[in-house]
């Protein structure tokens, strides 16, 4: 496929424009502090800069005026909108500054655009365990590095053509296999690794880098964080990487000494696709986890005020005042569960990895990954199962079981409580306490 059929048409707010050229300054936004009497500096890594894609755009055509007052009128509309860039595909944008608009005696039916945009980002608030989430953000970053240092040993430069179609026609069945794997779970990351299925054989062979075919892989599994609603899904998400890199489509192949050379070529080539894809499956997991809410120090249970009187809420009420905001955390179980899932896949990655580094950079995710999850744990009570005697109202249980009948909201909730009056005979997780 020749480069110019895999772009693709740019648009802004539904509004179509041609581009004549296009640019964007990447790289680090760093701090550099400087010590007196010290040679050596130390420079502080602070992100990634800021997207801010740059369009050499114009509109042409008989009807150029109309097309540049709808283009105009897209772009004087406040807040984000969707830009389909020719090359980087749809991305998140406000528009950043001044847009010069030109026109020229000597281009008639056009009008050209000058547009400059920034990348619209996402509005986050700090939640409780941030410590030890940073450290796991941190532990995933130098796994991510690890592995793109891994990948690097990847070469089918100068081999055999059919030793080459050998290799890529193995990687073509292990996303096929995580495509098929994703469908049910996350359509969006399914078709992510569909298409990067159709592009192996431009990704791997030379002059390709190994670290453009990691990078491709990390965006492949990120494509889907936009579907994310709610805490269930984020779970699912995570079990459903773990699992992709405990399958046995993904399990290396022995290499022995009786195999031929070009044998040994095929399965040790082979096995650094499959460790490349399971180890970036398993970062992406581990990273997840930061993004799972966890509870505040303030709850709903407790009271507002200490007035002496006990404090009694119910649906029916349809008391506007206390309106309360509900955040969906995981459950203990949810949390044992998916520590140990995600401690099962990496303790197989360990022992399957041959590099120093890589192993290392996994420990050190396994154990800042238990560290948040103990922290989550903390801050989550341990749930039992408890059945009622009979049809009880939820606020009856609470004052009976708990001996605090504001606490009804939580067995309703837990639970999916259908009607909080009329709570049925069967099997509830409540707290211990």
């Amino acid at each position: 496929m020749a480069w110019k059929d895999r772009l693709q048409e740019a648009s802004f707010r539904g509004i179509p424009f041609k581009v004549e050229g296009e640019g964007a300054p990447v790289g680090r936004r760093v701090e550099t502090h400087e010590y007196p009497n010290r040679d050596k500096p130390y420079t502080e890594d602070l992100g990634k800069v800021t997207f801010r894609p740059n369009i050499t755009a114009y509109v042409v055509g008989d009807d150029c005026w109309e097309q540049r007052d709808r283009l105009i009128e897209a772009l004087n509309k406040p807040g984000p909108g969707a830009l389909i860039h020719p090359t980087y595909g749809e991305i998140s944008v406000c528009v950043d500054g001044e847009i010069k608009v030109s026109t020229t005696a000597g281009e008639g039916r056009m009008v050209r655009f000058d547009l400059q945009f920034v990348e619209a980002g996402e509005l986050s608030y700090p939640t409780a365990g941030a410590a030890t989430a940073n450290t796991l953000v941190s532990s995933c970053s130098v796994l991510d590095d690890c592995i793109s240092d891994n990948f690097e040993n990847f070469s089918i430069d100068g081999v055999a053509d059919f030793v080459q179609n050998d290799v890529i026609g193995s990687a073509t069945e292990m996303m096929g296999s995580v495509s098929d794997a994703m469908k049910v779970v996350d359509s969006t990351v399914s078709d992510a690794a569909r298409l990067m299925q159709g592009d192996i054989s431009v990704l791997l062979p030379p002059p390709s880098s190994g670290k453009t075919f990691v990078d491709q892989l990390q965006s492949m599994w990120r494509t889907g964080k936009r579907l994310y609603g709610n805490t269930g899904d984020l779970l699912t998400m995570i079990k459903t990487f773990s699992g992709i890199s405990l399958g046995s489509d993904l399990q290396p192949h022995g290499v022995w000494k009786t195999d031929s050379v070009t044998t040994k070529t095929v399965k040790e080539q082979r096995n650094y696709v499959a460790s490349a894809i399971r180890t970036t499956a398993i970062s992406e997991a581990a990273y997840t986890v930061t993004t799972i809410p966890a509870l505040s120090q303030s709850t709903n249970n407790s009271p507002r005020e200490a007035t002496g009187w006990p404090s009694v809420t119910h649906p029916a009420l349809n008391n506007a005042a206390e309106e309360t905001v509900t955040v969906d955390v995981p459950t203990w179980d949810e949390l044992v569960d998916i520590r140990d899932t995600l401690n099962t896949a990496i303790d197989k990655e360990m022992a399957r990895t041959t590099d120093d580094r890589l192993f290392l950079a996994l420990r050190r995710v396994k154990s800042d990954l238990n560290s948040d999850i103990k922290s989550r744990l903390a801050q989550t009570e341990k749930t039992v199962e408890r059945t009622p005697s009979e049809v009880l109202p939820a606020l009856v249980l609470a004052a009976t079981w708990f001996d605090n009948a504001a606490r009804e909201s939580d067995i309703v909730r837990r639970n999916a409580v259908t009607h909080p009056g009329f709570v049925p005979v069967s099997p509830l997780r409540v707290p211990v306490r």
